[in-house]
């Protein structure tokens, strides 16, 4: 395929490039970003095309949905202009391509509801923030843009800011979430909380902290946390593994160990995460199902044949992703998050 002919709309139809303009696979990003170095004249069309996917993106609708619009409405307009063109004049069929863009540019405007001069003269409309649910479930698994696990409990809510991974890593929790940070010099990881705030740079940690609840309660597990309590930013706690903070109406706050269960030795305050996985020569397939119905995420393949390697093992307490990077290590295969779910391959 030869990008150097691509136009504005070529740009914005291809699916590698919207993934980059999106940032939702590294590799598109790496390629696009290489790609455009070694082919500035390019540039303005790309920067006018990454224009496009983001109005998209931000509007009304599905964007793929709207893309496929675009597209057909593209082919609409070939069909006419072949059947124009032994009519037309000549001066005319020498600038056809210009219309073909100015037709192609309406088609955006209508499918994303507004005016191009308005979207190029004046600042876009704010990201909104993204909300995920647990809901019904007993738990829901997320991988977050930046690569950090985060488990939901039911009922339980967590909102990312608009930026999330690109200018900071803030989220907003209601309920109970266990997480598993990736490390992030430039953005610390920060959770917040109608009680307190929570700032991280990569760490395992549990926090409850329910709307209809006067307490909250953070446990650390592993790597170190600051938490300042809400109305006293000058104060800084910061938490040691194997240790929790209780805040309450009552008392500004306590600290003390981690209630460990007087028979298995595990905290208690992730009872709720912990599963134990045994696993006796089993094909992966069978396996997947069951990671699927534990941590509340769906588990597909790519490719029929890695349903049926086999593993043996023990597991208990990890994410998915950790559970699933062990299991490469005796059997190789790839795994990647993709709109929501894991998607297994060769």
């Amino acid at each position: 395929m030869n990008f150097q002919e691509y136009e504005v709309i070529d740009f914005t139809c291809d699916e590698s490039f919207q993934r980059y303009c999106l940032e939702t696979d590294d590799r598109d990003v790496h390629f696009w970003k290489d790609w455009q170095a070694k082919h500035p004249e390019q540039q303005p069309a790309m920067q006018e095309a990454r224009s496009i996917v983001m109005m998209l993106s931000a509007g009304q609708g599905n964007r793929l949905e709207q893309l496929k619009h675009l597209e057909d409405g593209i082919a609409r307009y070939d069909l006419l202009q072949q059947a124009l063109e032994e009519d037309q004049p000549p001066v005319v069929l020498r600038h056809w391509r210009v219309w073909k863009y100015a037709a192609i540019l309406t088609g955006v405007l209508l499918l994303a509801g507004s005016s191009f001069l308005f979207f190029r003269h004046t600042p876009a409309a704010p990201e909104k923030p993204l909300v995920v649910n647990a809901g019904q479930d007993p738990r829901k698994t997320l991988v977050l843009p930046d690569g950090s696990s985060v488990i939901l409990r039911q009922h339980s809510s967590l909102q990312l800011a608009p930026g999330f991974n690109k200018d900071n890593r803030y989220l907003t929790l209601t309920g109970e979430a266990f997480f598993d940070v990736t490390q992030n010099t430039q953005h610390p990881f920060v959770v917040h909380t109608t009680a307190l705030d929570i700032k991280v740079l990569g760490t395992v940690f549990n926090v409850s902290a329910y709307t209809n609840s006067r307490q909250t309660e953070t446990a650390l597990f592993k790597g170190k946390i600051e938490v300042t309590l809400a109305g006293q930013p000058g104060q800084k706690i910061v938490l040691q593994p194997n240790q929790k903070l209780v805040t309450n109406a009552a008392t500004p706050f306590v600290i003390s160990p981690l209630d460990a269960d007087p028979v298995s030795h595990k905290a208690r305050e992730i009872a709720w995460v912990r599963n134990r996985l045994e696993i006796e020569n089993e094909p992966l397939e069978v396996i997947a199902g069951k990671l699927e119905k534990w941590y509340g995420i769906r588990v597909v393949f790519a490719d029929e044949t890695v349903k049926h390697y086999r593993y043996s093992g023990t597991f208990e307490s990890e994410t998915i992703l950790k559970a699933l990077d062990a299991l490469q290590l005796s059997y190789p295969f790839n795994f990647k998050m993709e709109q929501g779910e894991i998607i297994i391959s060769k």
